[in-house]
């Protein structure tokens, strides 16, 4: 298994792992938001000989409220038949491990708000609920209200 920033090469299967995890996502969107995360090096693939396994997208806040500090996981997916294999782990691992390379206190992730298996993910890999957006811009790609998500870099240990 290698993680690893990502490339331009990895475009069409970030974009075919995007689909199937999302379903309903813009493919215009997500073919230019891949582009800005390559172009800032917020981007780690997982693969494992040379096979495109999935990838986490961020984004770093160091500055700017209210996630100063931290990082904000965007985007984060796993083929489905490499899910509960531990690669979404270490996908974390490594996002955890940039951060305290890079100082980063925090990171944060939003998710939809009823029970599902992400939140389930998250609360087992130690993320805690912090915050909830009811009201969403009826033009967003969100049909549902959002919840947010944290975990503290200096207090993560890997729970799985």
């Amino acid at each position: 298994m290698e993680i690893r920033l990502g490339q331009t090469k990895d475009k069409e299967e970030y974009l075919t792992t995007q689909k199937e995890a999302f379903p309903i996502m813009d493919p215009n969107r997500d073919a230019k938001f891949f582009d800005e995360k390559i172009k800032n090096k917020e981007i780690f693939i997982l693969e494992e000989s040379d096979e495109y396994l999935g990838h986490i997208c961020f984004g770093k806040h160091i500055l700017n409220p209210p996630f100063a500090g931290s990082v904000f996981i965007e985007e984060f997916a796993v083929k489905e038949k490499f899910r509960s294999q531990g690669f979404g782990t270490a996908l974390i691992k490594e996002l955890v491990n940039f951060c305290k390379k890079n100082k980063i206190s925090s990171i944060h992730l939003g998710t939809g708000e009823e029970p599902n298996r992400a939140i389930k993910y998250y609360e087992k890999m130690g993320f805690k609920k912090v915050g909830w957006l009811k009201d969403i811009d009826p033009n967003s790609e969100y049909s549902r209200p959002q919840l947010f998500y944290a975990i503290m870099v200096k207090d993560w240990e890997n729970p799985i």
